[in-house]
């Protein structure tokens, strides 16, 4: 029997993804892929005009707005405090998020840029209290309080293409990925930024540097993350949590995924005196389930428990084209 979700009727209690894995099980699957055993894979976009995607990547910035993350705190003017140095623009929303509760005027773009009320759940990261805004919340009680439908850790709700979304040539390419986007954005570094505390480990050493901190996110099943590097510097570098130490500078107009279920961060090695911006597309995929946004609908797919979200990938059951080049 194939599982449906039609997120109108979902319980309030539990975001999307977790109902539908009450029904058929995938978030924490054992599937191993068979195209490698790497942690880190580059590829090439094929049957993409990259420079077409590039610029309308780019222009569709500048109409809709780099939006910095949401932190803890207010200014000294009492507005929310946002992160200088981790900026985004969201490619997909929920037309239902809380945040339309606490300010109906919040731009679907802004949406992707973190919880509403960050912090306030007292999160932690990696068993310590830290209440890092970027990671998912781990803690049980945390969770039970936090994380329900319609909420920033509803990832099957932010499923919705935004205008933005749909500019030009990035839009004809988001058009023709063969499976679901989820939580996807453009994110950018600005290195200029003071940013987060970025010594070897974290907190523990405030070397303070513009990008996102150790965290983690959803596994690939259900959250399958791909990066396209389109503006960068080989002072923008990756980090993985299990190779701390080793940093991996992600070259445009090239692809890359790994597991966003390890602990790992992505930062500026260096401050500029000017702002300097590291421009990526961070596509969230669901690899075993397929979405209507017309009837707002999820629908198990053929894919489910039998092929790696990586499989899928590198066979082109994702991004037409795709080519394996590199296991990092």
């Amino acid at each position: 029997m194939t599982i449906k979700l039609k997120l109108s009727e979902a319980s309030p209690n539990l975001p999307a993804s977790q109902q539908l894995e009450k029904q058929a099980p995938f978030i924490h699957s054992k599937l191993e892929a068979k195209c490698t055993q790497a942690k880190l894979i580059k590829g090439a976009l094929t049957e993409t005009d990259t420079d077409a995607l590039i610029r309308d990547t780019l222009e569709t910035i500048e109409l809709h707005g780099r939006w910095g993350y949401r932190l803890q705190g207010k200014t000294q003017e009492g507005d929310p405090l946002k992160d200088k140095g981790y900026l985004g623009m969201g490619l997909t929303y929920n037309p239902n998020h809380i945040d339309l509760t606490m300010d109906p005027l919040v731009d679907p773009h802004e949406q992707v840029q973190g919880n509403h009320n960050p912090g306030h759940q007292g999160t932690k990261e990696f068993g310590s209290n830290s209440g890092n805004p970027y990671s998912r919340v781990m803690d049980p009680e945390a969770r039970r309080r936090a994380v329900k439908l319609n909420s920033h850790y509803d990832t099957y709700s932010m499923a919705y293409r935004t205008e933005g979304s749909r500019h030009g040539y990035l839009g004809t390419f988001l058009d023709s990925l063969k499976r679901s986007m989820v939580r996807s954005s453009i994110r950018i570094i600005n290195a200029a930024a003071r940013g987060q505390q970025m010594g070897p480990d974290g907190a523990v050493n405030s070397v303070h540097r513009a990008g996102v901190s150790w965290h983690v996110d959803e596994s690939m099943f259900e959250n399958l993350r791909i990066n396209i590097a389109i503006k960068t510097d080989p002072m923008f570098v990756l980090e993985q949590h299990h190779r701390k130490g080793e940093l991996f500078h992600l070259e445009a107009p090239y692809a890359y995924s790994w597991d966003t279920g390890v602990p790992h961060r992505a930062y500026a090695t260096q401050q500029t005196a000017e702002p300097f911006y590291r421009t990526h597309i961070m596509l969230g995929l669901a690899p075993w389930w397929d979405f209507d946004e017309a009837t707002g609908t999820w629908t198990q797919n053929e894919f489910h428990g039998k092929k790696h979200p990586w499989d899928m990938l590198v066979d082109g059951d994702i991004i037409p084209g795709f080519k394996l080049l590199a296991e990092i």
